[in-house]
C-alpha cells in the first residue's frame, strides 16, 4: 500500500539501497525522482544507504506508478544541477524498477556491478601547452597562445553504451569495413605544422591541375586502405556473421583497432564516441593549462579529448577541434603534457612576461597583427619586380608576407611589393600610465594623397569610421553560479566613437585592467582584457569604404585630454614604432611619421600627431586562355579539340596566348602547361607580376603570347614529326593586397586543354 501523509495528500516513502558487489570504498549517492513526463520532482542524498522521499512540496500529486527513480554517484558536483533525464545519461545512472510501497518502503533490485564499477572515481592531472608558429620577419617562432579556452573531455567507454547504438548502424559496419569499395578519404585533421624556414606558414601552394592524370579505382582503394591497420581473420569472421550481438562484442573488444577505420566515416562519430566535458580552463601567459579531473577508476586510464576556443571578433570561436577518433589521447597517462599547435590564422601570439609597457607611451605596432609599421615604405622608390624590367613606385607598400600567399608571391625584406586592402586594423601598444587626465582619448583620421597611378590629389582629413560603426574591447571575468562555483563570463566595453566636451569621433584609451570606473558591471570579478593594452586593436575599418577608392592614403593618429581638447607639442618620445629588424622592440618615431616635429630622435622635441602612408588596391583579377594560334591564326578546332600542326604538310609555328590582368598591376600570375601524363612542359611555363613580360612571353595590353615549334611542345612525343599529344593549360592570377595579416583573395583561375596532331 502507498504511505500517505496525515492529510493523505502526498506520497512519502523510503528506498533501501544495496549493491550486487559492494564497492571497496564508500560512494556518496544521490537519487532523482521524475514523473512519467520527465519533470524532476525531488532530489535526495542517500543517508545510510537509504533515500527518503516526501512529495508534500509538489504542485500536484502524482500516483506511485507515474514515478521514475534514478540513482547516481554524487562525486561530480555538477550532477546536482541536473534537471532532466537526458542529462543523467553521461553519469551512468541506475534506473531501478520500483515495486509498490509496503509500510512506507519501496523495494528495488541491487545496483548492478556493471554500473557501480563505473562509480568509483579517481583523480587525474591534465596539463599541457597551446602554441602557434608565427613568421616574424622571415624567421619562424613558436609562440604561446594565452587566454585560450581549453575544453577537456573524456570519451565514455563504449562498453557502457554499445547496446544503445541502433541496430541499423551496427548492421552497416561489416560492409563498410570488409568491402571498402566506397571508402572515403580521411577527413583532414588539424595537424601540427612543421617548422618552415622563410616560407609563410599559411602559404597556399596551388596544385597544377592536369585533367589527363588519373588513377584506377583499384589504385585509389589501395592508397586509402594502406593507411589502415590489418584486421585478423577472427575479426573479419566475426563481422561477417551478420549477428548483431557478435558484431557489437567485436567492436568493444577491438575498439582501439577500429579507431582509424572510424576516422573515415564522420557520421559514425556521434554513435561511437561520446564526450563528457570534465573541465574548461584558460591558458596562462605561457600558453599552459593545468587542472585536475576525476574519472572512473574502473578499467583503463581516462581517454582525453581536447578542443580549443579563442575570443575572436567579440565571441568565443572554435579554433581547434580535430576528429575525435584520431586525436583522442587514449589511456592518457596522468600528468603527461598534451601540447597543441593551433594553425587558425585568426589566433594571435602576443603573450607577455610582465604584461605591460611603462610610462605614457603610444607604440604604433602593426597593421592587423602581422605587418610591422616600420615595414611600410614612406618614401618614393622606383624599381622593377624580380626578374622583370618595368619599374613602379613602391611608396606606401609593404614587404610583409601574408597568410594565403601562393609560392610564386615571394616576399623579401625591403622589397616593398604589395599594397593593402580588405579590412585592416591599427594595432597600438599603450603605456601602463595611460589613460590619465592629460592623455585620455585617441582619434584616427585619413586623407587621400594620390590616385592609384600616384597622380596627386587634394584632400582634407576625415574621421576614419570603424567597420560596424563602433569599436568595443572585450574582457573575461569570473562570476559565481547558483551552485557556488566560479565560472568564466565575457563582456565588452565601447571605446568609441564618443564625444567629449570639445571634440567628436574620439576613442577611449583603456586602462591596463578593466575596472568598474571604465565600465565593468557588479559581480564581474577579476576582469582581464582579451587583448592587453600593450598590443591591442584600436580601430578596424573597411578599406572599400575609403572615400576616393584605390590609391595612396595618409592616416593620422591624434591624442586628446580628458575634456576632448586636441593635444599639440606632445613630447616626440611618446610616439614609438617597431625596430625595422626586430618588431618586438620599439624606437622613437622618426620625423617622417610625425606631424610638425621639432628637435630630433636623439635630442628630443615635440610633435602634434602621428602620420603614416599606406597604399590601397581592392581590384580583382581577370584572365583567360585563348585558342592556340597556328601560323598566326586561331586553329580551327572542332568539338574534338585537336590542333593540326602540319597544315599543308609543313610544320607550323604554334602560339600560346593567355590574359592576366589586375587594373592596378598588383597581381602575380602562374601559367603552366602539362602534357598527357608526362608532366609539365617547362619551356611553355611562365610566372611573374602582371606589370611586365615574363619567361619569354610578350605582354601587350594584358595579353601574353609566345611562339613554339611543334617539337618544343611535343618533346618526347614528337616521333619525327608524326607524334601527337594532349595538353592542359592552367592559369592562376593572384591578388597581392594584404589586410596586414592575410592576403585579400580576389583571384582568377582557369584550365583549358588542346591536343596536337600532324
Amino acid at each position: 500500500m502507498e504511505k500517505k501523509s496525515s492529510s493523505g495528500g502526498h506520497l512519502q516513502f523510503s528506498v533501501q539501497l544495496a549493491y550486487e558487489q559492494q564497492p571497496q570504498v564508500a560512494i556518496d549517492l544521490v537519487g532523482f525522482l521524475f514523473d512519467c513526463g520527465g519533470r524532476l520532482l525531488q532530489q535526495r542524498f542517500a543517508d545510510d544507504n537509504e533515500f527518503n522521499f516526501d512529495l508534500k512540496e509538489c504542485r500536484y500529486n502524482p500516483s506511485f506508478d507515474q514515478l521514475r527513480l534514478f540513482v547516481a554517484p554524487a562525486t561530480d558536483r555538477r550532477i546536482l544541477a541536473i534537471s532532466n533525464v537526458d542529462e543523467l545519461e553521461s553519469y551512468k545512472a541506475y534506473e531501478p524498477i520500483m515495486t509498490s510501497i509496503t509500510d512506507g518502503q519501496v523495494a528495488i533490485q541491487p545496483i548492478p556491478e556493471y554500473l557501480s564499477q563505473f562509480w568509483l572515481y579517481c583523480k587525474c592531472r591534465v596539463k599541457g601547452k597551446v602554441s602557434k608558429w608565427f613568421d616574424e620577419g622571415n624567421v619562424w617562432e613558436n609562440k604561446a597562445v594565452c587566454n585560450a579556452r581549453v575544453h577537456i573531455c573524456e570519451i565514455d567507454p563504449i562498453i557502457y553504451w554499445i547496446q544503445r547504438i541502433p541496430d541499423h548502424i551496427i548492421a552497416r559496419i561489416p560492409e563498410a569495413i570488409l568491402k571498402p569499395e566506397r571508402l572515403p578519404r580521411i577527413p583532414d585533421p588539424i595537424p601540427d605544422p612543421p617548422i618552415f624556414n622563410r616560407t609563410p606558414l599559411a602559404a597556399v601552394t596551388t596544385a597544377i591541375e592536369n585533367p589527363f592524370h588519373t588513377i584506377s579505382v583499384q589504385e585509389e582503394r589501395a592508397q586509402i586502405t594502406s593507411q589502415l591497420p590489418e584486421l585478423s581473420s577472427e575479426i573479419k569472421q566475426s563481422l561477417a556473421t551478420g549477428n548483431l550481438n557478435i558484431i557489437r562484442s567485436t567492436i568493444v573488444n577491438n575498439y582501439t583497432l577500429f579507431h582509424p577505420w572510424f576516422c573515415f566515416w564522420p557520421w559514425w562519430w556521434p554513435y561511437f564516441y561520446r564526450c563528457k566535458e570534465l573541465a574548461v580552463v584558460k591558458t596562462n601567459a605561457g600558453g599552459k593549462f593545468d587542472t585536475t579531473i576525476t574519472y572512473n577508476c574502473f578499467g583503463d586510464k581516462p581517454d582525453i579529448y581536447i578542443w580549443v576556443e579563442y575570443f575572436i571578433n567579440g565571441e568565443w570561436t572554435t579554433v581547434y577541434k580535430p576528429p575525435i577518433p584520431c586525436y583522442t589521447h587514449w589511456d592518457y597517462q596522468c600528468g603527461n603534457d598534451i601540447n597543441i599547435t593551433i594553425t587558425d590564422p585568426r589566433v594571435p601570439g602576443d603573450c607577455c612576461c610582465n604584461c605591460g609597457i611603462g610610462g605614457e607611451v603610444v607604440f604604433v605596432r602593426t597593421i592587423t597583427e602581422h605587418t610591422s609599421v616600420s615595414h611600410i615604405l614612406q618614401t618614393n622608390l622606383s624599381q622593377p619586380p624580380p626578374n622583370q624590367t618595368v619599374s613602379y613606385d613602391r611608396i606606401g607598400l609593404t614587404d610583409a608576407s601574408a597568410g594565403g600567399d601562393p609560392m610564386i608571391l615571394v616576399t623579401t625584406p625591403d622589397d616593398y611589393r604589395r599594397p593593402f586592402g580588405g579590412t585592416p586594423s591599427f594595432y597600438i601598444g599603450f603605456g601602463n600610465n595611460l589613460p590619465n587626465a592629460n592623455i585620455t582619448y585617441y582619434r584616427w583620421s585619413y586623407r587621400k594623397r594620390a590616385d592609384s597611378d600616384l597622380t596627386p590629389v587634394a584632400d582634407s582629413y576625415k574621421p576614419l569610421t570603424p567597420k560596424g560603426g563602433t569599436m568595443h574591447k572585450g574582457y573575461d571575468f569570473i562570476f559565481v553560479d547558483s551552485n557556488g562555483d566560479n565560472q568564466i563570463g565575457a563582456n565588452s566595453i565601447k571605446l568609441g566613437p564618443v564625444s567629449a566636451t570639445n571634440n567628436d569621433n574620439l576613442y577611449r584609451i583603456p586602462p591596463k585592467d578593466p575596472s568598474p570606473a571604465f565600465g565593468t558591471n557588479p559581480g564581474e570579478n577579476d576582469p582581464i582584457w582579451h587583448e592587453p593594452i600593450y598590443n591591442m586593436n584600436t580601430l578596424r575599418f573597411d578599406s572599400l569604404a575609403l572615400e576616393g577608392g584605390d590609391g595612396l592614403y595618409e592616416f593620422k593618429l591624434e591624442l586628446f585630454d580628458k575634456d576632448g581638447n586636441k593635444l599639440n607639442n606632445i613630447p616626440r618620445s611618446v610616439f614609438k614604432i617597431p625596430q625595422h629588424d626586430n618588431a618586438g622592440f620599439s624606437r622613437n618615431a622618426p620625423d617622417i611619421y610625425l606631424e610638425d616635429p621639432t628637435g630630433n630622435v636623439i635630442a628630443g622635441g615635440t610633435a602634434d600627431a602621428f602620420n603614416m602612408l599606406m597604399r590601397f588596391d581592392n581590384q580583382g583579377c581577370m584572365g583567360d586562355i585563348y585558342t592556340v594560334n597556328v601560323n598566326g591564326a586561331p586553329a580551327s578546332l572542332d568539338c574534338c579539340g585537336f590542333v593540326n600542326y602540319k597544315p599543308d604538310g609543313l610544320e607550323a609555328t604554334l602560339e600560346l596566348t593567355f590574359k592576366a590582368i589586375e587594373l592596378n598591376n598588383f597581381a602575380v600570375f602562374s601559367f603552366n602547361v602539362s602534357k598527357g601524363t608526362c608532366g609539365s612542359v617547362p619551356i611553355a611555363n611562365a610566372s611573374g607580376m602582371v606589370i611586365d613580360s615574363a619567361s619569354g612571353y610578350t605582354l601587350d595590353s594584358g595579353i601574353y603570347s609566345k611562339d613554339f615549334t611543334p617539337s618544343q611542345l611535343l618533346s618526347e612525343c614528337y616521333d619525327n614529326g608524326e607524334g601527337k599529344a594532349a595538353f592542359a593549360q592552367n592559369l592562376h592570377v593572384y591578388t597581392m593586397a594584404t589586410n596586414g595579416k592575410n592576403r585579400v583573395d580576389r583571384d582568377f583561375h582557369k584550365t583549358a586543354a588542346f591536343a596536337l596532331e600532324p
